[in-house]
Protein backbone atom coordinates (compact mmCIF):
# COMPACT_ATOMS: atom_id res chain seq x y z
CA UNK A 1 0.00 0.00 0.00
CA UNK A 2 0.74 3.55 -0.56
CA UNK A 3 0.38 6.28 1.38
CA UNK A 4 -0.52 9.65 0.05
CA UNK A 5 0.28 12.68 2.92
CA UNK A 6 -1.41 15.83 1.57
CA UNK A 7 -0.58 19.18 4.38
CA UNK A 8 -3.43 21.75 3.16
CA UNK A 9 -3.38 25.07 4.53
CA UNK A 10 -5.83 27.82 2.89
CA UNK A 11 -6.18 25.57 0.44
CA UNK A 12 -9.86 25.95 -1.01
CA UNK A 13 -8.94 26.84 -4.65
CA UNK A 14 -6.94 23.53 -5.35
CA UNK A 15 -7.48 20.83 -2.65
CA UNK A 16 -10.07 19.27 -4.81
CA UNK A 17 -8.16 19.30 -8.34
CA UNK A 18 -5.19 17.84 -6.13
CA UNK A 19 -7.34 14.82 -4.47
CA UNK A 20 -8.74 14.25 -7.94
CA UNK A 21 -5.11 13.73 -9.51
CA UNK A 22 -4.91 11.44 -6.23
CA UNK A 23 -8.04 9.23 -7.09
CA UNK A 24 -7.37 9.19 -11.12
CA UNK A 25 -4.23 7.39 -10.61
CA UNK A 26 -3.97 3.43 -12.23
CA UNK A 27 -1.92 2.33 -8.81
CA UNK A 28 -5.60 2.18 -6.66
CA UNK A 29 -4.22 0.55 -3.35
CA UNK A 30 -3.59 3.63 -2.13
CA UNK A 31 -4.42 5.52 1.60
CA UNK A 32 -5.26 9.30 0.93
CA UNK A 33 -4.55 11.08 4.13
CA UNK A 34 -4.70 15.10 4.07
CA UNK A 35 -4.00 17.27 7.35
CA UNK A 36 -5.29 20.51 7.41
CA UNK A 37 -3.24 23.40 9.11
CA UNK A 38 -5.20 25.56 10.68
CA UNK A 39 -6.93 26.83 7.37
CA UNK A 40 -9.38 29.62 7.62
CA UNK A 41 -10.83 28.95 4.53
CA UNK A 42 -13.15 26.06 3.33
CA UNK A 43 -10.53 23.87 3.02
CA UNK A 44 -11.82 21.53 5.67
CA UNK A 45 -15.25 21.33 4.02
CA UNK A 46 -14.45 20.57 0.67
CA UNK A 47 -11.93 17.56 2.20
CA UNK A 48 -14.40 16.16 3.97
CA UNK A 49 -16.28 15.76 0.91
CA UNK A 50 -14.15 13.29 -0.28
CA UNK A 51 -14.19 11.54 3.39
CA UNK A 52 -16.89 9.35 2.02
CA UNK A 53 -14.39 8.14 -0.62
CA UNK A 54 -11.91 6.87 1.87
CA UNK A 55 -9.45 10.33 2.28
CA UNK A 56 -8.69 10.57 5.91
CA UNK A 57 -8.96 13.99 6.85
CA UNK A 58 -6.67 14.91 10.21
CA UNK A 59 -6.93 18.88 11.32
CA UNK A 60 -4.21 20.37 13.46
CA UNK A 61 -3.76 24.40 15.02
CA UNK A 62 -1.52 26.19 12.76
CA UNK A 63 2.23 24.68 12.93
CA UNK A 64 3.24 24.42 9.30
CA UNK A 65 3.79 22.27 6.38
CA UNK A 66 6.31 19.92 8.29
CA UNK A 67 4.42 19.45 11.10
CA UNK A 68 1.30 18.42 9.02
CA UNK A 69 3.33 16.22 7.22
CA UNK A 70 4.45 14.60 10.59
CA UNK A 71 0.80 13.73 11.96
CA UNK A 72 -0.22 12.27 8.59
CA UNK A 73 2.77 10.24 8.66
CA UNK A 74 2.33 8.65 11.89
CA UNK A 75 -0.88 8.39 11.31
CA UNK A 76 -0.52 6.34 8.14
CA UNK A 77 0.41 2.44 7.45
CA UNK A 78 1.31 2.45 3.78
CA UNK A 79 4.40 0.50 2.86
CA UNK A 80 5.75 3.96 0.35
CA UNK A 81 5.15 7.22 1.33
CA UNK A 82 3.56 9.65 -1.43
CA UNK A 83 4.37 13.10 -0.01
CA UNK A 84 1.94 16.12 -1.76
CA UNK A 85 1.67 19.40 -1.75
CA UNK A 86 -2.36 20.24 -1.64
CA UNK A 87 -1.77 22.80 -4.76
CA UNK A 88 -0.14 19.70 -7.15
CA UNK A 89 -0.71 17.56 -9.08
CA UNK A 90 0.30 14.04 -10.20
CA UNK A 91 0.66 12.53 -13.90
CA UNK A 92 -2.26 9.40 -13.45
CA UNK A 93 0.51 6.74 -14.14
CA UNK A 94 2.98 8.85 -11.19
CA UNK A 95 2.39 5.95 -8.25
CA UNK A 96 2.10 2.86 -10.07
CA UNK A 97 4.86 3.40 -12.76
CA UNK A 98 7.41 4.26 -10.15
CA UNK A 99 6.77 1.80 -8.08
CA UNK A 100 7.09 -0.54 -10.65
CA UNK A 101 10.43 0.33 -11.45
CA UNK A 102 11.65 0.39 -7.28
CA UNK A 103 10.30 -3.04 -6.87
CA UNK A 104 12.37 -4.21 -9.83
CA UNK A 105 15.56 -3.44 -7.72
CA UNK A 106 17.41 -5.21 -5.74
CA UNK A 107 16.90 -4.02 -2.02
CA UNK A 108 14.30 -1.64 -3.18
CA UNK A 109 13.70 -0.77 0.63
CA UNK A 110 17.10 1.10 0.58
CA UNK A 111 16.42 3.08 -2.25
CA UNK A 112 14.40 6.19 -3.68
CA UNK A 113 12.61 7.43 -6.27
CA UNK A 114 12.06 10.56 -8.03
CA UNK A 115 10.78 11.58 -11.60
CA UNK A 116 9.85 14.75 -14.05
CA UNK A 117 8.31 18.30 -12.91
CA UNK A 118 7.06 21.07 -14.47
CA UNK A 119 5.97 24.38 -13.63
CA UNK A 120 2.45 25.43 -14.70
CA UNK A 121 0.82 28.57 -14.33
CA UNK A 122 -2.83 29.96 -14.02
CA UNK A 123 -4.18 26.92 -13.35
CA UNK A 124 -3.89 24.94 -16.50
CA UNK A 125 -1.87 22.37 -16.80
CA UNK A 126 -0.82 22.35 -20.16
CA UNK A 127 1.06 25.76 -19.82
CA UNK A 128 4.15 24.13 -18.38
CA UNK A 129 6.81 26.87 -18.87
CA UNK A 130 9.66 24.88 -17.91
CA UNK A 131 10.60 21.09 -17.11
CA UNK A 132 12.75 20.03 -14.23
CA UNK A 133 14.93 18.27 -12.78
CA UNK A 134 18.08 19.96 -14.18
CA UNK A 135 19.69 17.03 -16.92
CA UNK A 136 22.09 16.26 -13.99
CA UNK A 137 20.25 14.39 -12.04
CA UNK A 138 17.55 12.68 -14.78
CA UNK A 139 19.59 9.14 -14.09
CA UNK A 140 20.17 6.85 -11.43
CA UNK A 141 22.64 8.08 -9.12
CA UNK A 142 24.46 7.14 -6.25
CA UNK A 143 23.18 9.73 -3.05
CA UNK A 144 26.48 11.45 -2.68
CA UNK A 145 26.27 11.98 -6.69
CA UNK A 146 22.68 13.45 -6.23
CA UNK A 147 23.71 15.66 -3.67
CA UNK A 148 26.62 17.23 -5.72
CA UNK A 149 24.79 17.91 -8.71
CA UNK A 150 23.03 20.42 -6.44
CA UNK A 151 20.31 20.06 -8.23
CA UNK A 152 16.45 20.38 -6.93
CA UNK A 153 13.11 17.88 -7.14
CA UNK A 154 10.32 18.76 -6.31
CA UNK A 155 8.58 17.59 -2.53
CA UNK A 156 5.77 15.54 -4.76
CA UNK A 157 8.49 13.50 -7.28
CA UNK A 158 9.70 11.42 -4.85
CA UNK A 159 8.09 7.76 -3.62
CA UNK A 160 10.07 6.61 -0.72
CA UNK A 161 9.61 3.51 1.40
CA UNK A 162 8.92 3.61 5.09
CA UNK A 163 11.66 1.93 5.94
CA UNK A 164 13.81 4.42 4.81
CA UNK A 165 11.56 7.37 6.68
CA UNK A 166 12.22 4.88 9.90
CA UNK A 167 15.84 5.59 9.22
CA UNK A 168 16.41 8.83 8.55
CA UNK A 169 13.78 10.11 10.82
CA UNK A 170 10.64 12.58 10.06
CA UNK A 171 10.40 16.27 8.83
CA UNK A 172 12.35 19.07 10.57
CA UNK A 173 9.67 21.46 12.35
CA UNK A 174 11.96 23.76 12.84
CA UNK A 175 12.52 24.70 9.32
CA UNK A 176 10.33 27.01 7.61
CA UNK A 177 12.03 27.31 3.56
CA UNK A 178 14.00 24.35 2.02
CA UNK A 179 12.17 21.68 4.04
CA UNK A 180 11.82 19.50 1.51
CA UNK A 181 15.98 19.75 0.65
CA UNK A 182 17.10 18.56 3.69
CA UNK A 183 14.74 15.79 4.25
CA UNK A 184 15.43 14.09 1.20
CA UNK A 185 18.79 14.70 1.40
CA UNK A 186 18.73 13.21 5.12
CA UNK A 187 17.04 10.07 3.80
CA UNK A 188 19.58 9.99 1.27
CA UNK A 189 22.29 9.47 3.96
CA UNK A 190 20.29 6.26 4.41
CA UNK A 191 20.00 4.71 0.64
CA UNK A 192 21.78 3.15 -1.79
CA UNK A 193 20.72 4.12 -4.48
CA UNK A 194 18.90 7.48 -6.06
CA UNK A 195 16.34 5.68 -8.94
CA UNK A 196 14.91 8.26 -11.47
CA UNK A 197 11.76 7.54 -13.52
CA UNK A 198 11.63 9.78 -16.76
CA UNK A 199 8.27 8.65 -18.01
CA UNK A 200 5.54 10.61 -15.45
CA UNK A 201 5.27 13.51 -14.28
CA UNK A 202 4.33 16.37 -11.25
CA UNK A 203 3.16 19.32 -11.95
CA UNK A 204 4.19 22.04 -10.06
CA UNK A 205 1.84 25.62 -9.68
CA UNK A 206 3.62 28.35 -9.05
CA UNK A 207 1.62 30.99 -8.34
CA UNK A 208 0.03 30.35 -5.42
CA UNK A 209 0.43 32.69 -2.83
CA UNK A 210 0.81 30.71 0.29
CA UNK A 211 3.65 28.24 -0.95
CA UNK A 212 6.86 28.44 0.95
CA UNK A 213 9.24 29.74 -1.95
CA UNK A 214 7.40 32.91 -1.68
CA UNK A 215 8.31 33.24 1.86
CA UNK A 216 11.08 36.21 1.97
CA UNK A 217 11.42 36.43 5.48
CA UNK A 218 14.21 37.08 7.61
CA UNK A 219 13.15 33.76 9.40
CA UNK A 220 12.92 32.01 5.88
CA UNK A 221 16.22 32.99 4.84
CA UNK A 222 17.93 31.81 8.45
CA UNK A 223 15.94 28.40 7.57
CA UNK A 224 17.47 28.68 4.36
CA UNK A 225 20.81 28.42 5.60
CA UNK A 226 20.37 26.39 8.27
CA UNK A 227 18.69 23.72 5.96
CA UNK A 228 22.57 24.21 3.93
CA UNK A 229 24.35 23.46 7.07
CA UNK A 230 22.56 20.39 7.69
CA UNK A 231 22.26 19.34 4.05
CA UNK A 232 26.35 20.33 4.43
CA UNK A 233 26.66 17.72 6.97
CA UNK A 234 24.98 14.88 5.14
CA UNK A 235 27.28 15.13 2.24
CA UNK A 236 29.97 14.90 4.37
CA UNK A 237 28.65 12.29 6.26
CA UNK A 238 28.48 10.24 3.00
CA UNK A 239 32.00 11.94 1.16
CA UNK A 240 34.63 14.18 2.54
CA UNK A 241 36.55 15.25 -0.82
CA UNK A 242 37.50 18.38 -2.75
CA UNK A 243 34.40 17.55 -5.16
CA UNK A 244 32.18 17.56 -2.42
CA UNK A 245 33.49 20.64 -0.10
CA UNK A 246 33.34 22.67 -4.24
CA UNK A 247 29.50 21.33 -4.29
CA UNK A 248 29.09 22.62 -0.74
CA UNK A 249 30.71 25.79 -1.40
CA UNK A 250 28.50 26.44 -4.08
CA UNK A 251 25.42 25.79 -2.13
CA UNK A 252 26.69 28.57 0.04
CA UNK A 253 27.44 30.89 -2.91
CA UNK A 254 23.98 30.03 -4.21
CA UNK A 255 22.67 31.72 -1.03
CA UNK A 256 24.83 34.64 -0.84
CA UNK A 257 23.71 35.61 -4.57
CA UNK A 258 19.71 35.15 -3.01
CA UNK A 259 19.84 37.21 0.09
CA UNK A 260 23.21 39.39 -0.22
CA UNK A 261 20.88 42.56 -0.80
CA UNK A 262 18.13 41.41 1.97
CA UNK A 263 20.08 39.70 4.74
CA UNK A 264 23.51 41.18 4.61
CA UNK A 265 24.43 39.78 7.81
CA UNK A 266 23.20 36.02 6.89
CA UNK A 267 24.99 36.30 3.43
CA UNK A 268 28.26 37.31 5.22
CA UNK A 269 28.21 33.92 7.89
CA UNK A 270 27.53 32.29 4.57
CA UNK A 271 30.57 34.20 2.52
CA UNK A 272 32.88 32.52 5.87
CA UNK A 273 31.82 29.07 4.64
CA UNK A 274 32.88 29.20 1.05
CA UNK A 275 36.06 30.65 2.04
CA UNK A 276 36.29 28.15 4.58
CA UNK A 277 35.80 25.43 1.66
CA UNK A 278 38.31 26.65 -0.42
CA UNK A 279 35.83 28.75 -2.47
CA UNK A 280 32.93 28.30 -4.89
CA UNK A 281 33.16 28.05 -8.55
CA UNK A 282 29.43 28.79 -9.73
CA UNK A 283 28.65 32.23 -11.25
CA UNK A 284 26.02 35.69 -10.56
CA UNK A 285 22.67 33.75 -12.73
CA UNK A 286 21.31 36.67 -14.58
CA UNK A 287 21.20 37.40 -18.10
CA UNK A 288 24.08 39.14 -20.61
CA UNK A 289 24.15 42.90 -19.79
CA UNK A 290 24.71 41.21 -15.46
CA UNK A 291 26.83 38.78 -16.55
CA UNK A 292 28.77 42.22 -17.92
CA UNK A 293 28.73 43.87 -15.24
CA UNK A 294 29.98 40.80 -12.95
CA UNK A 295 32.64 40.47 -14.82
CA UNK A 296 33.63 44.63 -15.04
CA UNK A 297 32.37 45.10 -11.39
CA UNK A 298 32.49 41.80 -9.25
CA UNK A 299 29.57 40.42 -8.02
CA UNK A 300 28.54 42.48 -5.18
CA UNK A 301 28.85 45.80 -6.63
CA UNK A 302 26.87 44.37 -9.54
CA UNK A 303 23.84 43.32 -7.10
CA UNK A 304 24.36 46.68 -5.26
CA UNK A 305 24.15 48.57 -8.72
CA UNK A 306 21.20 46.54 -9.89
CA UNK A 307 19.21 47.26 -6.60
CA UNK A 308 19.80 50.99 -7.15
CA UNK A 309 18.16 50.81 -10.60
CA UNK A 310 15.42 48.89 -9.57
CA UNK A 311 14.62 51.39 -7.15
CA UNK A 312 15.07 54.48 -9.65
CA UNK A 313 13.14 52.52 -12.06
CA UNK A 314 10.22 51.78 -9.79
Amino acid sequence: MVSVIIPAYNSESYIAETLNSVFAQTYKDLEIIVVDDGSKDGTVEIIKKYELAGVICLTQHNKGACAARNIGYKNSSGDFIQFLDADDILSPDKIEKQLQQLLTTKNYQNKIIHCRWGRFYQDNTADVRWWGPHELIRRDLKPADWLVANHMSMTGCWLTPRQLIEKGGLWDESLKKNQDGEFFSRLMMHAEEVLYCDEVRVYYRSDVATSVSRNKSSAAAESSLKAIDLIASYLFALETSNRTRLATANMYQDFIYANFISFPELAQIAEEQVKALGGASIKLPGGPALRVMNRLLGWKSTLLLKKNLSKFFN
